[in-house]
């Protein structure tokens, strides 16, 4: 069950937030945000400290998504896709912490993971699952908001490598990280990124795989189009499925060699 209260509480609250430290030019990073704890006052404290987190760094942009139910976490990762970041109570009736974090580690997506505890006990556990550490609750502004800019930093590239497009309004310079996919029609480029949005360029799918070769995460599973491998959600041998929830089909000769640079792409990054 999710709890509908908080997250209108929470998007009212964003929604107070100037406009302009959300539009895109200024926003360097969209994080996105799973909180699970069975606790109503402990997700309401989380999305207070996450959403004066967000009005101190409006580089950085929030988008919260609450839980109270490990098994609903699941599920909706599951149809919609996972977050950047989980906060996870470690202690929770019918399924831990830990054992969500290791369910979440299956899926093979970068994110990062922070523990929500009482108690420094549960280091070990935190270590086991690659997690990025714990905070001790009730829990403090600084450490909350160290812990998250330590995330923060560990998700970007290192140099946020860039590309030039050229539209029918001009030039556009897109983080290489947001790129979701590129699909040819009617001889232009459909680019479709994070946010949502898109545009559309007369580059073509050859030139575009050029300016890209030198970023492992893209593919063409399919000769109309690119994708980046850090959005797919489930890979199957006809078609791949995005976090967005758009198919992409794949040609029969080019599905080894893409299940092949994926699995070696998801090992290795």
């Amino acid at each position: 069950m999710h709890y509908p209260e908080l997250l209108k509480y929470c998007d009212f609250i964003l929604s107070m937030i100037p406009f302009s430290i959300i539009t895109r030019r200024e926003v360097k990073h969209m994080l996105r945000i799973g909180i699970c704890d069975d606790n109503q006052n402990d997700i309401k404290q989380i999305c207070e400290l996450a959403i004066r987190f967000s009005e101190e760094h409006p580089e950085n942009h929030l988008q919260i998504q609450t839980y109270d139910s490990p098994f609903d976490l699941l599920n909706d990762i599951e149809k919609n896709g996972g977050f950047d970041l989980y906060l996870l109570d470690v202690v929770m009736p019918h399924m831990t912490g830990v054992t969500l974090a290791k369910r979440i580690r299956e899926r093979k997506e970068k994110a990062e993971i922070l523990f929500l505890t009482f108690s420094k006990e549960y280091a070990v556990d935190a270590f086991s699952v690659k997690a990025s550490g714990y905070l001790i609750k009730p829990v403090d502004k600084l450490d909350f908001d160290d812990a998250v800019l330590d995330c923060i930093h560990r998700l970007l590239p290192t140099k946020n490598p860039s590309i030039i497009l050229k539209s029918k309004t001009g030039l556009h310079r897109i983080p290489v990280y947001e790129l979701v996919c590129i699909e040819s029609f009617n001889h232009n480029q459909i680019v479709t990124l994070s946010d949502g949005s898109s545009l559309e360029t007369s580059a073509t799918l050859v030139e575009l795989m050029e300016v890209l070769k030198d970023h492992p995460s893209f593919v063409r599973p399919h000769r109309a189009y690119i994708v980046n491998m850090d959005f797919i959600r489930k890979l199957s041998t006809r078609e791949l499925l995005l976090t967005n929830g758009k198919s992409i089909p794949i040609s029969q000769n080019r599905y080894k060699e893409l299940k092949n640079n994926y699995f070696s792409y998801m090992i290795h990054s």
